[in-house]
């Protein structure tokens, strides 16, 4: 019998009957659960709580020593160690004993919009297999463009616990250097003044980056590229525990694309966490339309854009095909919203607009919505998950761990570099 049909491993619930743990100790001494899932739920769950083994021994009633060698999988716990343990790490008995509930959730009622409320201050639950709830702590996002399956949130949760394990297990800061919960602004105006703000926390303001990855990286902010279903081109999750974020963006996407779609999610986690309901609207942009506009306004900048055309001296009725390409890849962006971000600043005469539209269109239709030559930029995917491989294999008594690590990685596709672009471990020459 499956673990979550047993009528005995209900959500755990406040003030469960004797009868109840009596029950669970028939079940475990029936069915003999496995040790070693049971300790890597268990270790898992600790950290997507951010919590050490000291810390999460200390909130259950055990030693470190006895809480280490259950995440190993060297015994089960008791049933009363067991309760407790899903009492404090917001979860359910059946969690522990089966890997079939996740731990994600996809949406949830929003703060009223335009108040101080936020999201990450609010309980979370989510729905788990129609029969039960958990407490959330990292929220998944579903792509605007599909649904996605079962296998692909396996594989999206297997890389979170992987870069979580590995931030675990080399020691270093969970938290994003950024708050990623600010309040939101009611105009598109005050949109733009909104993105403005938060290239000033990543200290740019409007100065033009080339490396933006890094720009995220060095913030905290974990970015995994990876392939990904061809009608989905990132997923974000909001990691409320830690007030971080993952940003999983596909592999096999332009770099351009792949920059706005990392910029176009951050904007998703501060809507979200703002509190802007699914029909709510800044200034007529719903939830979708707002977070492409936090991108656009994110990498090309008002000021940035019109400093950049000034400076070589071009009017709006001069802009040739060759210097669009040159000015819009200083800024990373694809040749078309390079474009479009002229004419909203009046920076290009309508005319000059829709004849180089015609020719990105026949460009992209040419070449499958590939990027001109002269412009393609190339970016270090993955060097901060690279970097964390590195120092983790100077870890001996992780060197177990890790080995799952990297068969998570690799089965998940993804590829690792270190910042100096030599294969990471989990890589091959």
């Amino acid at each position: 019998m499956r673990l979550l049909q047993n009528p005995l491993l209900r959500p755990l619930e406040a003030g469960r009957s004797k009868g109840f743990c009596k029950s669970l100790r028939l079940f475990m001494n029936k069915e003999k659960p496995n040790a070693s899932a049971i300790g890597r739920r268990i270790k898992t769950l600790r950290r997507q709580h951010n919590l050490t083994q000291s810390e999460l021994a200390g909130m259950v009633g055990i030693r470190t020593g006895p809480l280490n060698t259950l995440e190993r999988g060297h015994h089960l716990p008791s049933v009363p160690v067991l309760c407790k343990l899903a009492q404090v790490l917001h979860t359910d008995v059946s969690h522990l004993l089966d890997d079939a509930v996740h731990s994600y959730v996809v949406r949830e009622p929003p703060a009223p919009y335009g108040t101080d409320a936020c999201r990450n201050e609010q309980p979370l639950t989510a729905a788990a297999h129609a029969y039960s709830a958990v407490q959330a702590r990292i929220i998944r996002f579903e792509p605007d463009t599909a649904h996605l399956s079962e296998k692909t949130i396996r594989i999206i949760d297997g890389v979170i616990n992987a870069f979580l394990a590995l931030e675990d297990i080399v020691e270093v800061q969970k938290q994003a250097a950024i708050p990623l919960t600010l309040k939101l602004p009611a105009t598109q105006g005050g949109w733009q003044r909104f993105t403005a703000r938060v290239r000033g926390l990543l200290g740019i303001s409007d100065a033009v980056i080339f490396d933006y990855l890094g720009l995220f990286e060095n913030a905290g902010l974990r970015v995994v590229f990876l392939p990904l279903p061809a009608n989905v081109e990132s997923v974000a999750c909001y990691d409320r525990q830690c007030e971080n974020a993952f940003f999983l963006i596909a592999e096999g996407i332009t770099v351009e694309r792949q920059l706005f779609r990392l910029c176009y999610e951050l904007g998703r986690i501060y809507l979200y966490n703002g509190g802007l309901a699914a029909q709510a609207k800044i200034g007529g942009l719903d939830t979708e339309h707002a977070a492409r506009r936090f991108a656009a306004f994110f990498l090309m900048p008002e000021e940035a854009v019109s400093t950049s055309v000034r400076q070589v001296g071009v009017g709006p009725g001069q802009c040739t095909w060759e210097l669009l390409l040159r000015l819009k890849h200083r800024f990373g962006v694809s040749a078309e919203a390079f474009l479009y971000r002229l004419g909203e600043l009046d920076l290009i005469t309508p005319a000059s607009l829709k004849e180089l539209k015609v020719r990105i269109h026949a460009h992209y239709a040419a070449t499958g919505n590939s990027e001109p030559d002269a412009s393609r930029r190339l970016l270090t995917p993955n060097g901060r998950l690279g970097d964390l491989l590195l120092v983790a294999t100077q870890k001996a008594a992780a060197a177990g761990e890790l080995k799952q690590i990297r068969a998570d990685l690799e089965k998940a596709g993804v590829k690792t570099q270190n910042r100096r672009n030599e294969m990471s471990p989990s890589g091959t020459k």
